[in-house]
């Protein structure tokens, strides 16, 4: 009888996820067609990649990433246990910066795709990921309010020196970049062609080594600053850390951008999707297991 109880409670939990999950996917399509009005409406002009794709593909990958968010992202909103305008600000920043931002920044040093044009999408997502945010906000909530955002960061920083989280941050930037030249000269041989091709139109680059280390280091730094709130708030072991980073950087660094990027050729999007997620859950377990904390495996131990 227990039994049958917990299994149809499971099967009511999994239905509440799928259909908060359907509503975000709906929401995420809707304000990203907005943003896409507003960015237009500035004078931005429309990428030619976008002006490439067929309009109901568009939709098709936008809400079936935003169901992807939902479903995975959803269940560490509810984690969250945060005031609900302070989750939704969390929220807004690791899918603004994962999702959008820290692609754009790269995409600047590795395709010839105008300025303009990046602003374009940069703008159309930041209006995307609002609405995202709140709706994960909204629909997946904490069962109670622990404490305010600034009391978690605070608490987490008094566990160790500063000279102590000034080496793991760092640290943890850096070792990003092994990670993604190892997974990049792995899978370069597959992708080779699309790069060195101009003929194919796909408006990629490869800059030197002057330029990507740096870059890298960069956007190694900023994938750690990003996370930290998380780590702040949801007090877990390493090793619960390192499955919600790893699959938060991986679902908004691999697998929605990969989705939604219908202009590049199936195979490149199937490569470059698993080398992201590979190096996304390694740098995510590496982040947790250099800034995690004995508080959060204590927390997690007692529950």
């Amino acid at each position: 009888m227990v039994e049958k109880v917990t299994r149809q409670i499971s099967i009511r939990s999994a239905l509440g996820v799928l259909w908060r999950s359907l509503v975000v996917g709906l929401g995420f399509t809707l304000a990203t067609m907005i943003g896409g009005m507003v960015a237009q409406a500035v004078g931005l002009p429309l990428p030619e990649m976008a002006r490439r794709m067929e309009p109901t593909q568009a939709l098709a990958t936008t809400f079936l990433s935003g169901v992807i968010i939902g479903l995975t992202l959803g269940p560490l909103a509810a984690r969250l246990t945060l005031p609900t305008v302070q989750r939704v600000g969390v929220m807004f920043m690791v899918l603004f910066v994962l999702n959008s931002l820290i692609n754009v920044i790269e995409a600047f040093f590795f395709t010839t795709t105008p300025a303009a044009e990046q602003a374009y999408g940069l703008l159309t997502f930041a209006i995307g990921h609002a609405g995202l945010a709140v709706l994960l906000g909204l629909l997946f909530r904490p069962a109670s309010v622990d404490q305010g955002l600034l009391t978690a960061l605070q608490e987490t920083l008094s566990q160790r020196q500063r000279i102590s989280w000034a080496w793991r941050f760092g640290l943890a930037g850096l070792l990003y970049v092994p990670l993604y030249l190892f997974f990049g000269m792995l899978i370069y041989p597959f992708v080779q062609v699309y790069y060195e091709d101009p003929s194919l139109g796909l408006n990629l680059a490869v800059p030197g080594f002057e330029v990507i280390l740096p870059l890298e280091v960069g956007r190694g730094l900023l994938f750690v600053l990003t996370v930290f709130p998380l780590i702040a708030v949801l007090r877990r072991s390493r090793w619960s850390l390192a499955f919600w980073l790893g699959m938060t950087i991986a679902v908004l660094g691999a697998v929605t951008p990969m989705l939604q990027a219908s202009w590049f050729p199936l195979t490149m999007r199937v490569v470059h999707g698993l080398e992201i997620t590979a190096d996304s859950l390694v740098h995510g377990f590496i982040i947790a297991w250099l800034l995690g904390t004995t508080r959060g495996d204590k927390h997690e131990h007692r529950h």
